[in-house]
């Protein structure tokens, strides 16, 4: 069993679609594999089979990015990454479950560009940010408000110190890190060995 969902694919069907929420310059890739227990409820029989399967979903959006930013924190922060876009595959006629040992076998990731982190320093520097934007805690939250005046510069540095360290995130809050640092002229040579060591990792 495997279920697959292309870029292509989830690009196509949002093309002509009105999206909720802030929308983001640059989208960001949740991906991620792993084996599952297919869950089939036949009325009076419940068939269970197990099987891999392969996810991704594109963040478009500034409350896309911060679903996965504040999920990053959480203590079971892999389960609920997976889960919340193994919904996206779920419907009436079957339901996913994954246990403890076949979660140990589970591979997911968020990443972006570097450009994509900028962007997401951009709409909300830039106070773009959508009127119904509902933030997932109060540091987000705060983030949005920026009541500092942080600059885009600096609004990326912020998210990437939240996110490089974080096994959710891959390497590109770091790129995004190094290419802000460089732009102002700073020594490099921590930063870029910090990326080097996650992408040979």
């Amino acid at each position: 069993m495997s279920v697959e969902a292309e870029d292509s694919d989830v690009a196509g069907a949002l093309e002509g679609e009105t999206i909720d929420g802030t929308v983001l310059p640059r989208s960001f890739l949740v991906e991620g594999s792993g084996p599952v227990t297919a869950v089939r409820d036949h009325g009076d029989v419940v068939e269970r089979t197990d099987g891999e399967v392969s996810l991704s979903r594109r963040l478009k959006t500034l409350d896309g990015f911060a679903t996965f930013w504040s999920v990053r924190d959480l203590r079971h922060w892999k389960r609920n990454a997976i889960r919340e876009v193994l919904e996206d595959y779920e419907g009436d006629d079957v339901r996913y479950v994954i246990s403890d040992e076949q979660l140990e076998e589970w591979d997911v990731q968020v990443d972006g560009r570097a450009d994509a982190f900028v962007g997401v320093a951009e709409t909300i520097v830039n106070s773009e940010v959508d009127d119904e934007f509902d933030a997932p805690n109060q540091h987000f939250s705060g983030y949005v408000a920026n009541p500092s005046g942080r600059t885009v510069d600096e609004m990326t540095l912020d998210l990437a110190k939240d996110l490089k360290t974080s096994p959710l995130w891959g390497p590109g809050a770091r790129l995004a890190e190094v290419v802000v640092r460089h732009a102002e002229r700073e020594d490099l040579e921590g930063y870029v060995e910090g990326l080097l060591e996650e992408v040979s990792g």
